[in-house]
């Protein structure tokens, strides 16, 4: 006998409602924006410490 998979049950009939969607995505672009925001200053920081130490180059 097959046992029933319950990550099938869990799974909702409803749709998201568009506010929630729409607030969803904002939150999505807020954490991508503070993200390439903080790469590229950390990314320049790391150049500045790199050529600091080793002025050679």
């Amino acid at each position: 006998m097959e046992t029933p998979n319950p990550f099938l049950e869990m799974e909702p009939d409803a749709e998201c409602p568009p506010h929630l969607k729409a607030e969803i995505f904002s939150e999505i672009d807020l954490i991508r924006d503070f993200a390439t925001v903080t790469e590229l200053y950390v990314g320049h920081l790391f150049g500045v410490v790199s050529v600091l130490a080793n002025p050679a180059q």
